[in-house]
């Protein structure tokens, strides 16, 4: 599953440290005195009543006599039981624990039995279980019948040990209409006609794998493929998409490949299909073994309407779900305590392999965002451990945030720098080998890698995964030389008061000018003989944010024109989140953009772009705004005007979505020019498909009533439901409110296409948190909505934590204990403290940065050099 939601671009949050989740007695797993060896599936839908009528035959081991099986289910109604085709039981269910317990007469004997159970539910419309995703084509209303299971949904679909550790093999077979195609796991074995209108699929049985990985798509689609490593590779998509897959099945042949050699374990399965869902599934997509499940502007790539952005977006959830039919699905964790070693590996792995195959992307460099979103959400209130006590499954379904997958992931890539690539590879390999088909905790992985690099990996990763917090290295430059220290940083300082004294074991890289770099362990604190200012965390490889003292950082800025562009972006990461949260002046950030050159690399002034945009978040519309934005299209013109505003031959990849993001910002802060082309070039339907989606962007969020008329009637009108789709992500960021309170109620409907209500609500929350809370909350739990539980959550947190209202503190609680249970109900302590946070930095950082931008006198200078 490679995304999670994130409400804001930078969620904000108060010193408040509170205690995680109410502790449970002990995880909520099954009793270990049976366990599945073999399910044999049947499965009977009626697509147009949208219920199913299902029988599973499962082979079991008794372990120990006992009158009952317990075993998971969910919203399944159960007919006849009988054990060993004779003996019958009675049934009860939990449906707080999601559980059944099938009970006997007399006690089951020890060894091997069969379970027969006949059972019906109903297909939902939330894109979790078994659910219903309805799109428009010319001939009308189509459907697509499809399973999303992780982290505990699968349960929904059948009675199982629904728990990754309880794996078994699947034989399943699915009675459909002549016309529709069956997809799963494993490839068709045979299909016997039963009427002139319905088949039976059978598909060949899997290897031993978790429940969350089984998959079941049934829809009119079509298939394209081609053979790589003697594997059959697939993208399957609804009829008229095949042009809009083939980008995607270039790039998984080369991923493939690249992941046989890279895990040395060659891909255990005879094909692998990429399924495109028509609209958005819950997760973003899921690692399905042999059948991976994407919503749809994750997998399709339109050559006349998406873009270079779209490109590398596209392959980076391609390849990190094609990473864990490896990390995940061939060796799975034991527990979901543990779901890091799926996520953040994966998460990792999709940079390690775009770095090998794009390196033109610079993907490595680009993936400092992913490590810098796990750093923010890592000094919230609403951290945790990487390796964190999951005991329920609400607790599970909290686990998929920006530790488990971003801090993860920066953690791998610190190890893989302190290990060295090779040696990092050679463990990962000897891992594999080991426990293939099994299941494993973090510590089997970690211990191999001590052995291969000889180095105190074990204590590392124990020191960055299992206690919360991100470091904060402290530097000085007393006259013995340079002083290091450590301590945990906040998203909040008040009054100077820090945060409570930590210790990691951090591999740092020291740079002085004119000396080679130099890797230290720091632990505690240290003392180096260094008399030259030194840049902290060269390469930024180490998970942890660099403060130095007012002097130093001054020595530094005039490095900061040759520094790699690595290094530039860690500075200015640092400089951001540092001057946010009270650590040091705002303006620090800036003075080192006064620094760069027009010619910096594109990445490099996204970041610079993405900060503006954010900053600018934080205001209301006052005189102080307006001398921001003054400010802030001073900085930016000049770098629209140095790559230009029309693409030219010979640019690199990088710059396209850098010229996007410079123009939709400058349209943003209110720039007529640009505001005035975009509109031309919509207007005109001409440009690239990079200019269209900008113009789009712009007018959608500058649009009255009836520009956006204009654009919902267009939207309305598609037949294509990844273009619907983008159109109404562009209108959720129309900037009038009594515009976005439209967009609230037609979000609020099944008029956006399937699964994408969440992600439109949270798209109007960013710039109208207020009214989403007054106009959706109250709403989000009706069925009409089709949001699942997890989802509305994340709509709140979307339009709480960018409310900066006080007085709105009660009523987010009053939410919270109404809906939220107890065990779930971490994540949303960021949130409450993030109202806090906006307040202050409406109230005191704001006020500190207007008065340094009112002391600028003079227009933004540059380092010109290189142009």
């Amino acid at each position: 599953m490679p995304k999670f939601i994130v409400p804001t671009l930078l969620i904000m949050a108060a010193l408040e440290i509170a205690p995680l989740w109410p502790a449970v007695a002990a995880p909520q797993t099954l009793p270990e005195d049976v366990v599945p060896v073999h399910y044999t599936l049947s499965i009977v839908p009626d697509e147009k009543a949208l219920t199913w009528q299902g029988n599973v035959v499962i082979a079991i081991e008794v372990k120990k006599q006992t009158e009952d099986v317990v075993l998971n289910a969910e919203d399944l109604i159960f007919g006849h039981v009988t054990l060993d085709g004779t003996r019958e039981a009675t049934t009860s269910l939990d449906t707080g624990l999601g559980r059944a317990t099938l009970h006997f007469a007399a006690p089951l004997a020890t060894g091997p039995h069969t379970l027969s159970v006949a059972y019906h539910g109903k297909i939902g419309r939330q894109t979790l279980g078994f659910f219903a995703m309805d799109y428009q084509t010319a001939k009308g209303t189509e459907r697509t019948l499809a399973t999303n299971f992780e982290p505990a949904s699968a349960r929904k679909f059948l009675p199982c040990w629904d728990e990754p550790a309880r794996k078994a093999t699947f034989t399943l077979s699915v009675d459909i209409p002549g016309d529709r195609t069956a997809v799963s796991n494993m490839p068709v074995q045979t299909e016997e006609q039963l009427s002139s209108t319905v088949k039976r699929v059978h598909f060949v049985t899997t290897p031993r794998m978790s429940t969350y990985l089984l998959f079941l798509g049934i829809g009119d689609f079509e298939r394209i493929h081609r053979i790589v490593d003697g594997v059959d590779v697939g993208v399957v998509v609804k009829r008229g998409d095949t042009a809009k897959a083939a980008y995607a099945l270039d790039q998984a042949l080369l991923l493939i490949h690249f992941y046989n050699e890279y895990f040395g374990y060659h891909f255990p399965l005879p094909k692998l299909d990429l399924v495109a869902a028509p609209g958005e599934i819950d997760g973003g997509s899921m690692e399905n073994w042999g059948a991976i499940f994407y919503s749809q502007d994750e997998l399709l790539f339109d050559p006349a309407k998406s873009t270079e952005s779209d490109r590398q977006d596209v392959f980076l959830v391609v390849s990190h779900e094609m990473a864990h039919q490896w990390f995940g699905d061939l060796v799975t964790m034991a527990w979901w305590d543990n779901l890091w070693l799926n996520e953040g590996f994966a998460r990792w792995m999709q940079t390690y392999a775009a770095d090998a195959l794009h390196p033109e992307w610079k993907t490595g460099l680009q993936a400092q965002s992913i490590f810098e979103s796990g750093k923010q959400f890592d000094a919230t209130p609403s951290t945790h451990p990487v390796v964190q006590d999951v005991d329920t499954a609400a607790q599970a379904m909290q686990a998929f945030d920006s530790i488990t997958y971003d801090k993860g992931a920066a953690v791998i890539a610190m190890l893989n720098a302190y290990v060295g690539r090779d040696a990092f590879r050679s463990g990962v390999q000897r891992y594999m080998r080991l426990h293939a088909f099994g299941n494993t905790v973090d510590a089997d992985l970690w211990s191999i890698m001590e052995k291969v690099a000889k180095k105190p990996i074990l204590r590392i990763e124990r020191d960055f995964t299992r206690q919360e917090g991100l470091p904060l290295v402290l530097v000085s430059m007393p006259t013995n030389g340079l002083h290091l220290a450590e301590e945990r940083v906040y998203t909040t300082v008040y009054g100077g008061r820090r945060g409570a004294s930590q210790q990691w074991t951090i591999p740092l890289t020291l740079a002085v000018q004119g000396a080679p770099p130099r890797q230290v362990l720091l632990a505690d604190t240290i003392t180096l003989p260094v008399h030259a200012p030194a840049l902290v965390n060269a390469g930024q490889t180490a998970y942890a944010r660099v403060l130095y003292p007012p002097l130093q950082f001054e020595a530094l800025l005039p490095q900061v024109p040759t520094l790699p562009p690595i290094d530039q972006l860690g500075l200015l990461n640092d400089s951001a989140a540092l001057g946010l949260a009270s650590y040091a002046p705002l303006s620090n950030f800036f003075a080192i953009v006064q620094k760069l050159p027009l010619d910096a690399d594109p990445i490099v002034w996204r970041r610079v772009t993405s900060f503006v945009l954010s900053l600018d978040h934080y205001y209301a519309d006052t005189p102080a705004r307006a001398a921001f934005r003054n400010f802030a299209r001073g900085l930016l013109k000049p770098v629209l005007a140095r790559i230009g505003e029309k693409p030219h031959a010979g640019e690199g990849p990088n710059t396209p979505s850098l010229r996007d993001m410079l123009a939709s910002t400058l349209g943003h802060l209110g720039d007529q020019v640009v505001i005035t082309q975009a509109r031309q070039l919509l207007a005109g339907g001409v440009g690239t498909p990079d200019e269209q989606r900008t113009a789009l962007d712009i007018v959608a969020e500058t649009a009255d009533a009836a520009e956006f008329d204009v654009l919902l009637d267009r939207a309305r009108k598609s037949g294509d439901p990844l273009d619907k789709e983008r159109i109404y992500e562009s209108l959720s960021g129309v900037a009038d409110p009594s515009l976005a309170k439209r967009m609230i109620a037609i979000a609020l409907t099944d008029e956006v296409p399937a699964g994408s209500n969440a992600g439109m609500i949270s798209g109007v929350a960013y710039y109208h948190p207020d009214l989403v809370w007054s106009e959706a909350i109250p709403h989000i739990a009706d069925p009409k909505s089709g949001l699942a539980r997890d989802e509305q959550w994340s709509v709140v947190q979307a339009a709480a934590s960018n409310l900066s209202d006080l007085g709105r503190i009660p009523e987010v609680q009053g939410y919270i204990d109404a809906n939220v249970p107890a065990d779930a109900r971490h994540p949303f302590v960021g949130t409450i403290a993030a109202i806090k946070d906006n307040n202050r930095i409406d109230v005191v950082v704001l006020a500190n940065f207007d008065q340094w931008i009112a002391a600028q006198n003079k227009p933004v200078g540059h380092d010109t050099r290189g142009l």
